[in-house]
């Protein structure tokens, strides 16, 4: 009985103790300390502009730093963290205030709860939500867009490119971000442009911020990194509409196209490296171990920026051709570059293996034959994924030159031959190589063995233009194309002229076209047919400018299906309405039509009767198919039997003529599914005429025989004569220092402490025969004070650095940079001495 009071008093005091015994109590979140439970993997200078990587530091792991405070109730002896119900972290109170600090790998939004536990049990407190900002964007709610209504929706077939370029500085004046990317309609987007530290002359050129900025973002960065050349637009500036705020971890363009990967994960988003001003460096890359200080570079800046899928390399151009002419070997940059996709690829192979993501290697690059030839693509392509052909800038306001600036193929305006190169110029030099067309470049592309589907054609979403391309300059006056320039076009940013020669889609819709199409505002629209290009003209005014249509990139389209090409991309997505998008993806869409073969009647010819004529339309072709016939008719001038009127080649003879006719012959083509085209060939006739007996021509030159200093002196030998009145050409030689050409020559005299003769000679020849005359010029001593001898004379031994000064010539130069035996008078413009006028000495 005693023994059972006593195992009844143990249980007794046991319960007692129990129900005293209370859990800890119930932890709260530190109001200052743990207030906004938003942490980074990535931390970015926000406040400055500095070196990259003083300003980027990625960490794999972020540090984690959660206060609470437990000041009621009883303390607990551990903490446990958790995140979406899984613990992350563990540790021992001891005291009122608790700093659980931790690091954690994962970035994204997370329930994040705090538990305080002792043996008496464990109390929780309500889920809060706390972010780890990574650069994949996991932390981010899908971006909202606002995109243009314009832009249609579509179901282009997704292993189809569809891409286009988003520039870094489009945010600025043209205010495009990027929630306004018509994403749904895309597959790729190229971030242009990533820089590369090291020699960047040709962004110096171009003067502006923009060579500065690149020198800030170098500092204590290795040449051949890459680097952010705007950290502002990149990932500083806060964009309201993607709900940055001041203390947001990574905002700008990057933050938005992260939570623009969580609206479209499977959107391809490329940094393209280089560009026109950026390239520079890309030439010094004949040596492998530049080559490998940028692939790591290119790797590093790939791990740190994890949204990105690639890389993109713009070189322009191996070879040269580029903004730089100094720069380019023909010999070792196509190797160079070929070395380059070899180990780029193998470099992401080693990312794709590390993260379990795919990355892309693509490319843009010229497609003209001068920069192909220096480059073997089929070499390079077996490393990469896509080459985007930028078939846009063939014709610009660099020359006076009108033609179509993004044509599919050889415009009507071409001369005999230019298309394929195998005829002669304006000169008559013959052309060094075929016309720069889409489709010439495609064809050189696939016969290096480039395969179909690694191809990408280029849509231009801006047009090309000059002032001055007035009626009277035209050869056809159905044809702008066929008339001169007089410099670039020029108009205001809001017509979409943001630099001199260059308008956007946009402006030239708004502005010279009109929502019909037909042309407001004095301008007219015209589409050359036969090259797939469009363009518009004002007749008044004399601007003409050449882009891409609906109807040409839609052609363009149809072309990429026929061939089984890769795609369509497009330079540059801020300057469209969405017309250009919308007609790349209907011209993807479709089966490709059946185009009217080309008819080619061959050159006009001159012939001297009797003769034989030959007729040969063998040029003709049919870019989707073949000529199944064709037929030779006369048109005009005296009847003449033609010979296998029905076969490219055609003859006839004709008898001797005291008068000179014009024969007119049309040669229609079909081609295998009935379409048809026409042409015509000119046969002009000459008698036979007895050519006089040519005789040399007479020269005769003038010119004072005294003159003093100051003095403008002509030396004239427009005198001389030719009897058969054959056109005179004038060679000269000159005393040292004058210059000129043509029928005189006009000099300003010198000063000289003596009298001095200044002997001239030209030869005259009418093609065939020359003549020569003399004449010498006395220039007298200039009587008065003598400037003294220049103390700074140019030595060619001599090394001179910035700011030194000589005289040469009587002219007076300032070095630019370090020179030695660069003759000033002869360094031009560019060139290393800058010319500051008349020396005051001898």
């Amino acid at each position: 009985m005693k023994r059972f009071n006593l195992t009844a008093m143990s249980i007794a005091l046991a319960l007692g103790s129990a129900t005293a015994a209370a859990a800890p109590g119930a932890p709260t979140l530190d109001m200052y300390g743990s207030k906004n439970l938003q942490f980074s993997k990535i931390d970015l200078a926000m406040e400055t502009t500095s070196g990259y990587n003083s300003m980027v530091q990625y960490h794999d792991e972020a540090q984690i730093n959660i206060i609470f405070n437990q000041y009621s109730g009883v303390k607990g002896d551990t903490y446990n963290i958790y995140f979406d119900g899984n613990k992350v972290a563990t540790g021992p109170i001891t005291g009122s205030k608790t700093t659980a600090s931790f690091t954690y790998p994962q970035g994204g939004a997370f329930q994040m709860e705090i538990e305080v536990c002792d043996e008496t049990g464990c109390v929780k407190t309500a889920p809060e939500t706390l972010t780890i900002a990574d650069t994949d964007g996991s932390h981010l709610a899908p971006l909202t867009m606002n995109i243009d209504p314009n832009n249609k929706s579509y179901n282009t077939d997704k292993n189809t490119v569809v891409g286009t370029y988003f520039v870094e500085w489009g945010i600025y004046d043209r205010g495009y971000t990027v929630d306004n990317l018509p994403a749904d309609n895309l597959t790729h987007i190229l971030y242009g442009f990533i820089p590369i530290c090291g020699p960047n002359e040709s962004l110096k050129s171009v003067g502006g911020n923009s060579f500065n900025a690149l020198q800030t973002a170098c500092q204590g960065v290795p040449d051949y990194n890459v680097v952010i050349h705007d950290p502002w637009a990149a990932y500083q500036k806060s964009f309201t509409q993607a709900g940055h705020n001041y203390d947001t971890p990574i905002k700008g363009n990057f933050g938005m196209m992260m939570a623009l990967k969580q609206r479209n994960p499977d959107l391809k988003i490329v940094p393209s490296i280089g560009g026109w001003t950026l390239s520079d460096p890309f030439f010094s890359f004949t040596d492998k171990s530049k080559r490998d200080v940028f692939v790591a570079s290119v790797k590093q800046f790939l791990t740190t920026w994890k949204f990105f899928d690639g890389v993109d390399i713009d070189w322009e151009f191996p070879g040269g051709g580029g903004e730089n002419s100094s720069l380019g070997d023909p010999v070792k940059d196509g190797p160079a570059y070929v070395a380059l996709m070899q180990e780029l690829r193998a470099m992401l192979d080693e990312l794709e293996a590390q993260n379990g993501k795919e990355y892309e290697l693509t490319s843009a690059i010229g497609v003209g034959y001068d920069k192909l030839e220096d480059v073997n693509y089929a070499d390079a392509a077996q490393y990469m994924d896509y080459i985007f052909a930028m078939t846009y800038d063939f014709y610009g306001g660099w020359n006076n030159v009108p033609g179509h600036q993004t044509a599919l193929y050889c415009g009507s305006f071409m001369r005999p031959g230019q298309c394929d190169g195998s005829g002669i110029d304006e000169k008559g030099e013959q052309y060094k190589g075929p016309a720069y067309t889409t489709d010439n470049a495609i064809q050189i592309l696939l016969a290096q063995g480039v395969p179909a589907n690694k191809l990408v054609v280029g849509a231009a979403m801006y047009g090309r233009g000059w002032d001055g391309v007035m009626p009277s300059s035209l050869t056809d006056p159905t044809d702008p194309m066929t008339g001169t320039g007089n410099g670039k076009l020029t108009g205001t940013k809001a017509q979409g002229v943001w630099e001199a020669g260059v308008i956007d889609y946009k402006g030239i819709k708004s502005t010279m076209i009109g929502a019909d199409g037909k042309g407001i505002n004095g301008f007219e629209t015209g589409y050359d047919a036969q090259a797939e290009a469009a363009w518009v003209w004002n007749p008044s005014t004399g601007k003409l400018v050449t882009y891409d249509n609906e109807r040409s990139t839609i052609a363009k389209g149809q072309y990429v299906r026929g061939l089984g090409l890769a795609g369509l991309f497009s330079w540059e997505i801020d300057a469209d309405n969405g017309d250009i998008l919308n007609a790349m993806h209907e011209g993807l869409a479709g089966e490709p039509s059946n185009a009217a073969p080309t008819a080619n009647a061959g050159a006009d010819q001159v012939v001297v009767g009797p003769a034989s004529v030959t007729l040969n339309g063998s040029a003709s072709k049919d870019r989707d198919g073949s000529i199944a016939s064709y037929e030779w008719t006369q048109t005009s001038g005296s009847a003449v039997s033609l010979s296998n009127a029905s076969a490219a080649e055609a003859s006839f003879d004709v008898a001797e003529v005291t008068e000179a006719q014009t024969l007119i012959f049309s040669l229609t083509v079909t081609d295998n599914e009935g379409a048809t085209a026409t042409d015509t060939v000119v046969i002009k006739v000459n008698p036979v005429v007895v050519t006089p007996e040519n005789t040399a021509p007479v020269a005769n030159l003038t010119a004072p025989s005294q003159a003093n200093a100051g003095d403008t002196v002509v030396v004239d030998a427009s005198g001389s004569t030719d009897a058969e009145g054959d056109a005179l050409t004038y060679t000269w030689t000159l005393p040292s220092g004058i210059t000129g050409s043509g029928s005189s020559i006009s000099f300003v005299a010198g000063e000289y402490d003596q009298d001095t003769t200044l002997a001239f000679s030209v030869t005259v020849s009418d093609g065939e025969f020359t003549s020569q005359a003399s004449k010498s010029v006395v220039v007298l001593k200039k009587t008065g004070t003598i400037d003294p001898p220049c103390a700074n004379a140019w030595d060619a031994a001599a090394v001179y650095t910035g700011g030194n000064q000589v005289t040469h010539e009587g002219t007076l130069y300032e070095a630019k940079w370090w020179t030695q035996g660069q003759n000033p008078s002869q360094s031009g413009e560019w060139g290393v001495w800058k010319n500051l006028g008349a020396a005051s000495c001898q």
